[in-house]
């Protein structure tokens, strides 16, 4: 069972004395008063899955994972291969975007964020598309690189330059591959020409080698993912 050690501090301490001062996280249980760990030194990790792709709606109309297997053909010429986002599901990443602009995060009226990691599945690139916005140029420090701020925040409204996030992919945070043709990918030349400055230099295979009709087990998914985490 896996346990968060960070957490936002609710104790009444905090709340009446530290208001505004920066020290917003605690270790352990809200009970054990606050941190020493200042809240701009703290990363935060937000973890988004991608939004409605035509493989969910298929499996929710059928009622069955059935429609999603190859059949006679070959998986990359099923119509549900590498499946993309319907209409619904750019709606949903919309929606999200929208949530972001009104959420405080840190000293911000908004939500920012400085990398956004991504698999190579077409429908994970498209909701951080939708997301997030063009990212910045790989390579290109933040420093050099031109953003907006949400329409109608403070932050837009002084013209500060918010950078837009460097997006990488990595395989490792694919979901679990095989079986099912909706998890393997096209090749990175074609996702790479459909998604530009997305960054690909850690993945090491143009071609999908890692799809097949066994699907992945449990243990090397598992494996993967706290592989992925330490990462």
């Amino acid at each position: 069972m896996a346990t968060n050690f960070l957490k936002k501090s609710t104790s009444n301490i905090e709340s009446n004395a530290m208001v505004g001062d920066g020290f917003q996280y605690t270790l352990g249980p809200p009970e054990c008063g606050f941190s020493i760990f200042l809240a701009e030194r703290t990363k935060k990790v937000h973890f988004i899955r991608h939004a409605e792709g035509f493989h969910n709606k298929a499996t929710k109309e059928s009622g069955t994972n059935d429609c999603l297997l190859r059949g006679d053909s070959s998986a990359s010429a099923h119509e549900l291969y590498d499946s993309r986002l319907t209409e619904k599901g750019i709606k949903q990443s919309i929606d999200l975007k929208d949530h972001l602009a009104t959420r405080p995060s840190g000293s911000r009226s908004f939500t920012a964020f400085d990398l956004v990691v991504v698999s190579p599945l077409t429908r994970t690139c498209e909701t951080a598309l939708h997301v997030f916005g063009q990212p910045r140029e790989p390579g290109m420090p933040a420093f050099l690189a031109r953003g907006e701020a949400p329409d109608g925040t403070p932050e837009a409204s002084a013209g500060i330059n918010i950078p837009p996030p460097r997006f990488l992919v990595k395989e490792e945070c694919r979901e679990r591959w095989g079986k099912y043709v909706c998890d393997g990918r096209r090749s990175i030349t074609e996702i790479a020409s459909e998604f530009p400055n997305f960054d690909f230099s850690e993945i090491v295979h143009d071609e999908d080698e890692f799809y097949s009709d066994e699907r992945e087990s449990d243990e090397h998914c598992c494996e993967r993912a706290v592989k992925f985490l330490e990462w």
